[in-house]
This record gives C-alpha cells, structure tokens and sequence, in this order.
C-alpha cells in the first residue's frame, strides 16, 4: 500500500522502446515477432508453427538463429513446409520455460559448447550427454555475512508494501557496497604484484653530441629552454646542439670568439635583458660582453660562490679560462635570468592563450563529432523503420536483416571513427604549453626523478634522474636512458606506481 502524498516514481522500462540496433539484432516493440526460446522481439526472420490447437493454428515462433543454434534446423527451409511443427508442440523445446515445466533447469548458453564438441546443435548435445547434466544458476548477488543480515529480519517484512520497500532499499545498499568492495579488494590484489623500474644505462651523449655524464642536467635544462622559447628568439634549427657540441667536443679550441654560437646566443640574450632594464650597455664589441654580463648578474642578487663578481672585473680572459661545464652553466644563468623579461614573459602569455585556444577547439571538434554519431544514429534507426513500413510490418529474409545490418554498422563506424578521431586530437591538445615549466612524471623517495622532456625524442623518450647522495651544496646526479624495448616495463611501472597512490588516498579517506 502507498503512503498518501508519496509521488509514483516513474518506471524506468519504457514500454514502446522503437526501433533499435542492438549488436546484430533489430528490436521493434512495434512490427517485431517475438521468439519462443531467446523471448526478444525483433525483426529477426523467423519460422512460425503449422500445427493446429483446437481449431487454431499456434502462435509460437522461432527465430533463425535461435533454431539454427538450439535444434539444428534452417528457418528458411522450415518456413516453406506446409506442416512444419515447432519445438515446443514436438515436445523437445529447451527453453528455460519448458525446462522447468519438465521438472529440468534451465541451460544457460550452451551453443558454444555444442560446436566445440562437434555437434550441430544444443538439442543433439543434451541428448548425448544427458538432460540433467546441464543446470544454469545465477551468480549470488549478496555474500553470506548480506544474506544472513537479510533472512533474519524476512520473517518481519510481511506487512505493508512500505516496509518490503525499505528492506529492497536496503538490499542495494548491501549490493552497492559488496561491489565496491570487491573493486577495492582487486585493486589491492593488483597491487601485491609490485612492479619493478627497468635499470636504466648512463647517459652520456645526447643528439650525438657526447658529454660528460655528470653535465647532463645542464645540457637538458638547454634543450629545453631552446625548445620552448628558440621561435621567439629567432634560433636556427639545432643551435642547441651546436652549443653543446662546439663546448664538449671542441673544448677552449674553439674559433674566434665572434664567431663562436655560445657567444652569440650569450650575446642574443644579454641585449634583451639590458633593454628590458633600460640598461646602456655596449655589447657590439666582443671583449665587452662578458664585463656586461657582470653588471647583469650584480643586478640579479643571486651570484652564487661559482660565479664571484670579480670574476667578471678582468675581461673575457677570465672566460677563456673557463672549462665547458662553467660556460654552460653560466649559459644557462643567463638563460634563466631572460625569462623575466618583458619580451619572454609576454611568449609564454600568448603562447598559453594559443594552447587554450586549440584545447577548445579541440573539444569543441570531438563534441560535434559526438552529435552527429548520435544524430547518424537516429537517422539510421528511422531509415530502418521505413524499411520495415515498406513491407506492410513484414519480418525481413535474412539476407535482407544482414544488409540492412552491415549497412548501419558500416556507416556507425566511420561516425565513430570520426568522433573517436576528434577525441584524440583532444587528448593530444590538452596539455600544458611548451613555455611552461616542464613538471617530472614521478618523484621517487630515494631520489630518483622520471622526467618525458620536449627536447629528448629518442625512444622510448624517458630519462631517469639519479638525484644520489648530497654532499654540501651539490648534488652528485646521474642521468639514464633506457632501450625501447624497455618501454611497457616503465609504462607497467607508473600505473602500478599511480594505482598504489589511488589506494592510499582511498585509506586515508576512509580512515578520516
């Protein structure tokens, strides 16, 4: 009985569903026939019964697929003959009905198994292995600690329609609960299984350039900045690399200073800094820059001990006398101390205004993609229909239940290929901007930093950072590579690493 002022919830079958494509089948609530054993209302041929029951003639009928798997028999062929008699009427039906008005259980899906075994149909195989050998059940939905819960309070429940209600209620929750459950216990499971980071090989060249291991870092904190920033500044393609070749390999020997690319692009980015300060500095003459590098660095307040400012009081001589490692550090102070100009900080605004803009165009691209499948979808279910009114509610042949099939299945693809197209573009948009901070992919707590860096593409394009032991204010790192074919192991590595993060923060939750 219902509580007065209580609202009827709506159902949430609906009762006239239309037409609809459902796997290999055609579902209509409308001109569909529905068949004795699968109980589906489709538009399916099928093979309708001959035989006369009081006068009448029966109304049971078989689809072919049903009839083909289950008995063996060819609806065509069958729908010819005069005096066809159905399964049911012959007394061998094995549907779960009849099963059970025969005192049998029900089979469950057993055509698998009859093609496996060589017989031609689920009838011939429960008459050589017997009737009662098969018997179909339900999984249990509660587990016993659920269904004692439940049964104890059964004898109670018998009243009104209200307290059935709750006790229903109460039985999802337990349900609900049982399954998240389950998910977290596999996960847990997943998670025994600890996954182990591939050993990873010294670095030491990089974009054929070979270098000291140990400077790694600083060639990488390069790259990077050339990668992101090189089309503002102007740079040629592969400057980097020419830096970092003309240091490592040709050492203080290199050609005369003006004409040196680590001193030019020094050079490149002193004139901005200076006039983004509105600083007077002469930077034409080749002896004069790095005493204006001086004057810079003096305006930063970060000199560290490496880079004292007398260092810069004695000329270029004292650069000369410089080894790699110190150029390229001081390279990169410098290339540090241009991203708080003007020039660079407004690349790095409109460079993250361009890379919002294609995310949402991205998506916008990927949601109308989405429409029209759905909107193809809709088209093709009506074209059915008409179809299906042409022939007056006629059940189609097979041949024309699998042409109109492959027909709606072809055209479904290519939507779905369309929409699935534009949600890549969508996943490979969506990122930060290459002006932006490039963040690790993981942080170890043994040190070990796994870095995907714009600058390194050679596969599987991972770098592992061994940040090691501290010694003062210096870090003794190492940088490794790793061999494509290491490539699922480091992949297998951070899902197990991300997952056993996910069940920690789902313990904390819990415990709180």
């Amino acid at each position: 009985m219902a509580i007065e002022g209580e609202k009827e919830k709506p159902s949430k079958r609906t009762t006239n569903p239309g037409v609809r494509v459902v796997g290999g089948r055609i579902y209509d609530s409308s001109n569909g026939k529905t068949c004795h054993q699968c109980r589906q209302k489709t538009m399916d041929f099928v093979a309708s019964c001959k035989a006369m029951k009081k006068d009448k003639q029966c109304t049971i009928n078989f689809c072919h697929k049903c009839l083909i798997n289950r008995y063996g028999e060819n609806a065509e062929e069958v729908a010819k003959l005069d005096d066809w008699i159905c399964p049911q009427c012959r007394g061998i039906c094995n549907c779960s009905f009849c099963r059970k008005k025969r005192g049998l259980n029900p089979t469950g899906i057993l055509a698998h198994k009859a093609k496996a075994s060589g017989l031609a149909s689920v009838s011939m195989l429960l008459e050589v292995e017997g009737h009662d050998n098969f018997a179909y059940q339900k999984k249990p939905k509660l587990n016993d600690d659920s269904m004692e819960g439940s049964s104890g309070n059964s004898d109670s429940v018998s009243g009104t329609d209200v307290e059935v209600a709750d006790v229903a209620k109460d039985k999802k929750k337990v349900v609900g609960k049982s399954k998240k459950a389950n998910a977290t216990h596999k996960l847990k499971e997943e998670i025994q299984f600890e996954a182990q980071l591939p050993q990873g090989i010294s670095l030491i060249s990089v974009s054929g350039v070979v270098i000291p291991t140990e400077e790694a870092g600083n060639v990488f904190q390069l790259f990077e900045f050339c990668s992101a920033f090189g089309k503002a500044l102007e740079l040629k393609e592969g400057q980097a690399e020419t830096v970092v070749r003309e240091l490592f390999s040709c050492g203080r020997n290199t050609r005369r200073q003006q004409y040196c690319s680590i001193i030019q692009l020094m050079i490149q980015l002193l004139d901005l800094i200076s006039k983004d300060r509105e600083m007077s500095l002469s930077l034409s003459v080749s002896d004069n820059w790095f005493t204006a590098l001086g004057e810079i660095l003096l305006q930063s307040e970060v000199l560290s001990d490496e880079f004292p400012p007398e260092t810069f009081e004695t000329g270029v001589a004292e650069y000369e006398k410089m080894d790699a490692s110190r150029r390229l550090k001081l390279l990169n102070f410098v290339c540090d101390e241009s991203l708080s100009t003007w020039a660079m900080r407004n690349c790095i605004k409109s460079q993250s205004t361009e890379c919002k803009a294609n995310n949402n165009e991205a998506k916008r691209k990927a949601a109308a993609a989405k429409e029209k499948e759905k909107q193809l979808k809709q088209k093709l279910q009506g074209d059915l229909a008409k179809a299906i009114m042409k022939k007056n509610g006629a059940p189609l042949s097979i041949e024309e239940h699998n042409e109109i099939l492959s027909q709606i299945r072809a055209e479904a693809k290519e939507a779905h290929d369309g929409m699935m197209e534009a949600k890549g573009i969508t996943s490979g948009m969506t990122r930060i901007c290459d002006a932006r901070r490039t963040e690790p992919i993981m942080v170890e707590d043994n040190g070990l930093v796994l870095w995907k860096l714009n600058c390194y593409d050679e596969e599987p394009k991972f770098l592992l950072q061994d940040l090691g032991t501290f010694d003062g204010l210096c870090s003794h790192e190492k940088w490794l590579a790793f061999k494509p074919e290491q490539k699922p192991d480091i992949e297998n590595y951070i899902s197990y690493k991300r997952r056993k993060v996910m069940q920690t923060l789902k313990n904390t939750n819990v415990v709180a």
